[in-house]
């Protein structure tokens, strides 16, 4: 099965689980939509369950692809990228749903749940900390646990935001994203650069 044609069952089967809810979607109902047979569906993905596993983890992928980048500029300029790449994918419409889908099914599924958290928030953290490490080691931020200085700026970053488009149907808008990003960036950058470090 070619990359393109797995991607395509994935991201069809993802829009009927958010249509109908886990429950309610049977491998059939994914081959009427999808074509092909059962007997591919579970060559690849190995059921209904490890169909959902690849949907829920795809959206994880998307996120941390979009902040492990190699930003350019300063370290504001760096920062405000970073930012702008995390809040645009967290915020579409496509990774928030499939995040209530994830919160409505998680306790049926534990598992799954953990999977989502280990692949989603726990990655984005460590490629945050990682950066921290980085622009610390060159002296541009100051002394702080790199985890740690990583949780407060991903947080800060999602705010609100993501809390109020879980639960109503409204979209955040590219300014709205955009003044987030700026304020997340100062406040971090004005509690975290040298002599102003975050102590352990």
């Amino acid at each position: 099965m070619t990359e393109g044609r797995r991607q395509e069952i994935m991201s069809k089967a993802a829009a009927l689980f958010i249509q109908k809810g886990y429950d309610n979607v049977s491998i059939d109902d994914v081959i009427k939509l999808v074509g092909g047979s059962k007997a591919t569906i579970y060559a690849q993905f190995g059921g209904k369950k490890g169909l959902f596993e690849a949907v829920i983890r795809q959206p994880c992928v998307e996120v941390t692809h979009a902040i492990d980048i190699n930003p350019s500029g300063d370290i504001e300029e760096q920062l405000t990228q970073i930012g702008r790449a995390f809040l645009g994918t967290v915020l579409s419409s496509h990774v928030l749903e499939l995040h209530r889908l994830m919160v409505s099914i998680g306790k049926t599924f534990p598992a799954i749940s953990a999977l989502f958290y280990e692949k989603g928030p726990l990655t984005a953290y460590e490629i945050l900390a990682q950066w921290v490490e980085k622009q610390q080691k060159a002296g541009k931020l100051g002394p702080g646990n790199p985890r740690q200085l990583a949780i407060l700026f991903h947080d800060m970053l999602i705010g609100d935001h993501q809390l109020a488009l879980l639960t109503s149907p409204k979209h955040c808008s590219p300014k709205a994203i955009d003044k987030t990003v700026r304020a997340a960036v100062a406040v971090f950058l004005n509690g975290a650069r040298v002599n102003a470090g975050v102590k352990d």
